[in-house]
């Protein structure tokens, strides 16, 4: 037997309990990962005042958290537990180098927003990044993102390796064809520099210097000090978010870049029993740091703990206000709301009215004279006309009545 085919046997079966506990954490990420992030590019995309440079690094990290929670989450959980791909065969090199895509845009955008924070608070004098150059970097940190990941798309193509029922080799598994070896394991120790190592060397470089000058600056006994006092505190503030999203990014990147790397160097930890158990908690924590940093905005960002308030109060109170309607449509009562004026003349006068009444249709069909005007309100403010003994009603549904 084979050194390949002790390996497929040998590694631990996974329990169904297991599979589902594991089925559920990596369906709530993903879905936390979906949702939250697109709260975040929705109110980045509708809030002007949210429209800032460090903002849009921001809503650049939660694109690319997005993207991993549709397209690595599920299909690379799905591969990793059936040990065999069972998915289209263009979706071998696809989900890989999409996985790898997104987190490269991750940890480039969480370093560009370092050192553009470095630059502001080391070197306030100087010109702050425009929102077109931050425009720019965005696109850059892309394209160089997509160039790291490109051997993924070249190398990893389906074939079928040994199965030990049927005892051939039957079974569809991703591997990569495209890459000699030699390249591969080159290329995945400088993959692993580049986007974890690296840039944590860089951005704890600047938060340690940020954190430095910030302790000691001290803002002079003054109105002008006291204004200053209150930029720097709002700068700790921020200073103190960015440092948690990046310490989270390295603890839960960690165990898994950790693994990457091993696995080059020493190959033979794949063929441990419990290998398949590691790579999951590992995997699972790595892909759970797509879903934290909308909580954590909504934690310590005032600006974006407020939009977050504002955008889904306004949606509750537009739900509570159809339903109101609704229930008004379907009930005997009108609702009188009008607001008083002195606009007018004796004749031909418009009249406003700032009154409540609450009437039943048919006693004002039935004992209301000709002369006093009927008011039908479906919304806060309406407006009464009385033209010549003619009412109209003119109402946010432009309902219309006429007595």
């Amino acid at each position: 037997m084979s050194l390949q085919q002790q390996t497929v046997v040998e590694i631990y079966n996974v329990p169904v309990g297991i599979i589902s506990l594991l089925s559920v954490c990596y369906g709530t990420v993903s879905l936390l990962a979906v949702m939250g992030n697109l709260c975040v590019l929705w109110i980045v995309a509708t809030s002007l005042r949210m429209q800032t440079v460090t903002n849009f690094f921001i809503a650049n990290l939660a694109s690319a958290d997005i993207i991993i929670g549709l397209f690595s989450i599920p299909f690379q959980f799905q591969a990793a537990l059936l040990q065999r791909w069972v998915l289209p065969e263009f979706m071998c090199a696809f989900c890989p180098f999409v996985q790898t895509l997104s987190v490269n845009v991750s940890i480039f955008t969480l370093t560009a927003i370092a050192l553009d924070r470095f630059r502001a608070v080391m070197y306030p004098l100087k010109a702050r990044t425009t929102k077109l150059r931050a425009k720019f970097i965005i696109l850059g940190i892309w394209a160089f993102a997509a160039a790291a990941s490109l051997p993924y798309a070249l190398a990893l193509r389906v074939t079928y390796v040994y199965d030990p029922t049927t005892g051939n080799n039957t079974k569809p598994f991703c591997n990569n064809v495209g890459i000699s070896k030699l390249v591969w394991r080159t290329y995945s120790p400088i993959l692993v520099f580049l986007q974890y190592f690296l840039p944590l060397f860089v951005i704890s470089y600047a938060y340690g210097r940020m954190g430095l000058k910030l302790k000691d600056a001290q803002a002079p006994g003054n109105a002008e000090g006291t204004r200053d006092a209150g930029i720097l505190r709002n700068k700790r503030k921020v200073i103190k978010m960015l440092f948690i999203v990046v310490a989270l990014f390295v603890i839960c990147w960690l165990p898994f870049q950790t693994y990457n790397l091993l696995q080059e160097i020493f190959p033979q930890i794949n063929s441990y029993k419990y290998i398949n158990v590691i790579w999951f908690c590992s995997h699972w924590l790595a892909m759970s740091n797509s879903c934290y940093n909308p909580f954590i905005y909504a934690i310590y960002n005032e600006r974006f703990k407020r939009e977050f308030r504002h955008k889904f109060h306004r949606s509750s109170h537009r739900r509570r206000r159809q339903q109101q309607f609704s229930d008004l449509d379907n009930s005997n009562t009108l609702v009188l709301s009008v607001r008083q004026s002195t606009r007018g003349s004796r004749n031909g006068q418009k009249h406003f009215i700032n009154k409540k009444h609450i009437i039943n249709q048919a006693q004002c069909s039935a004992s209301k004279p000709h002369h006093q005007p009927i008011v039908v309100d479906l919304c806060s403010e309406t407006r009464v006309e009385h033209v010549l003994g003619s009412v109209q009603v003119q109402t946010a549904s432009t309902f219309t009545s006429s007595v």
